[in-house]
């Protein structure tokens, strides 16, 4: 049943075990005047607010998400918090008296100091108290879960967590972690400065207690301020700084009174009885209760804020840091990309300066050629072809324009077309070859003789006279990328021994010609060698 409402995951087990453990905690008959509380009511207001949970998470979230419209997701939210609220009133008046009402309310009032009755109407009194209550407390609670259920929507966070932590543990150090400590023991010093000159009373317990919330919404605060300073959006980030400072405020009216009144701590709070110093003359119970939350935020109000502020100031000293980041790494990978230019342009000039080595004058070379050419014309054709295509390669290898990087595919493909017949015409046409070529090549540029090595070394070390093993080569090319596979089988007894320096070469001028666009995969076993190129255009 859960697997189908809910992600069936760790994440989905926390986040339930969280809720769960909070709405026990905070709706637990601690004084045992609710006799059927406990056993019926708590129950039915667990499943109500697991209800709820579903709701934000299959609604509220998804209609956020895809900006249908704010009206309409604000139209949701007060029908929720309508039903919500409507069903665990309902679930109050059946499984509460009024009687039962009465008497806890007398023991606040006790507790708070007065141990007078109110003097209002019993049924009323539970009507106004419930409806004031769940006004105030059932929007809140939808607004937590809506945010809960967006996180609990997001996908990988685990890997999310490892990676942030991967990002920050280097940040950290112990001498990192020692100022963090300083700084928050001089911050609970500053707090607590006037007391402690002044000699009013300090309880430990509570004072550390309640520092715990300022502690986790400054990184929130944090964390949050920088998300939108990091995108300029500087008025929402201290807006949301504003917002925060108010939540922290209830949270820690919220957790002083589960201290004091669950835990039994001394409700001793800036040297002050926070519930010693509420008015008792008369006053009913909701008003007292009222009372103690406003001298909790009158107390906790100021503190808050300056923290929240620091928080802003220093998530702002951050996103400038980070801007200035920014810019280092722009100009450090404007400066690679320009070494990684001028170690491609040296690469291109030291291959030609190495093939003008070779060259003992061109022009007598290629002049030669025609000679012999022209005179085995009358003697053989293929011999005639044989010396055509040799010169034709020796010329395109020279490249006539050297000015370029990057030469026409339809030239590189002519080069492979030359370099297989010349072979053929060598062993007769008895080689087994299936080369296709499949695109638009015309308009296509990539770097000089980068596809002939893997040819040449097919060529090599291959077995190419079996009809049903031929050399495979085929080129194909789309709008996106150009992907170049070579396959042959390799030609069993004795061979050449391969110094891997063409493969080498190539996977070098990828990386300087291709930077990130291109996958070489080459497969090597004792029967087949085949090598893939594919280079994003």
């Amino acid at each position: 049943m859960i697997n189908k409402l809910l992600p069936a995951n760790s994440k989905t087990g926390v986040i339930l075990g969280v809720l769960t453990a909070a709405i026990i905690i905070s709706a637990w008959d601690y004084t045992g005047y609710f006799s059927q509380w406990n056993a019926i009511g708590l129950p039915v207001t667990m499943l109500l607010n697991w209800a709820l949970y579903l709701f934000a998470y299959h609604v509220l979230v998804p209609v956020r998400r895809l900006h249908i419209s704010r009206i309409k997701f604000g139209a949701l939210f007060v029908a929720g918090v309508l039903l919500f609220s409507a069903s665990s009133f309902l679930v109050a008046k059946l499984t509460i008296s009024e009687s039962e009402y009465s008497a806890s309310a007398a023991h606040v009032g006790e507790v708070l100091g007065t141990g007078k009755k109110s003097v209002m109407h019993r049924d009323s009194t539970m009507n106004r108290d419930y409806i004031m209550g769940m006004m105030v407390v059932n929007p809140f609670t939808l607004l937590l879960y809506v945010i809960i259920a967006n996180y609990h929507r997001r996908n990988h966070w685990l890997l999310r967590l490892d990676r942030w932590w991967k990002n920050e543990k280097y940040s950290l150090s112990w001498l990192h972690m020692v100022w963090l400590v300083l700084g928050w023991v001089l911050w609970l010093f500053l707090t607590i400065f006037s007391n402690i000159f002044s000699g009013k009373p300090i309880v430990w317990s509570t004072t550390l207690l309640m520092v715990l919330p300022s502690v986790i919404f400054f990184y929130i605060n944090l964390k949050t301020s920088f998300s939108l300073l990091i995108k300029n959006k500087i008025v929402l980030a201290l807006l949301s700084s504003l917002a925060l400072w108010v939540i922290l405020v209830v949270v820690k009216i919220i957790w002083f009174f589960l201290l004091t009144k669950g835990f039994g701590l001394p409700s001793i709070l800036n040297g002050v009885d926070v519930f010693q110093t509420i008015p008792t003359d008369g006053k009913s119970s909701a008003y007292k209760l009222g009372r103690a939350f406003g001298r909790v935020a009158s107390i906790a109000n100021s503190w808050d804020l300056v923290i929240l502020l620091i928080s802003f100031i220093y998530g702002y000293a951050r996103k400038s840091e980070q801007y200035q980041q920014d810019l280092r790494d722009l100009a450090e990978s404007r400066q690679k990309e320009m070494l990684k230019q001028k170690v491609l342009e040296k690469e291109v000039l030291d291959a030609r300066l190495q093939s003008l080595k070779y060259q003992i004058n061109p022009h007598f070379l290629f002049n030669s050629l025609n000679f012999l050419y022209s005179q085995s014309l009358s003697l053989s054709d293929d011999l005639a072809r044989a010396t055509m295509l040799l010169s034709k390669m020796m010329r395109y290898g020279l490249q006539e324009n050297n000015d370029e990087a990057k030469v026409s595919l339809v030239d590189e493909i002519e080069h492979l077309y030359n370099f297989i017949e010349f072979n053929q015409l060598r062993f007769s046409n008895y080689l087994q070859i299936d080369f296709s070529v499949q695109g638009q090549v015309q308009i296509r540029r990539i770097m000089p003789l980068l596809l002939i090595t893997f040819v040449e070394n097919a060529f090599k070390y291959g077995e190419l006279h079996q009809e049903e093993f031929p050399l495979q080569i085929h080129l194909k090319v789309d709008s996106e990328k150009l992907v170049f596979f070579v396959k042959n089988k390799i030609r069993s007894g004795p061979k050449e021994d391969s110094t891997g320096i063409g493969i080498e070469n190539i996977k070098r001028r990828l990386a300087l010609g291709y930077p990130g666009k291109h996958i070489l995969s080459i497969q090597n076993d004792s029967e087949f060698y085949a090598s893939e190129l594919t280079i994003i255009l």
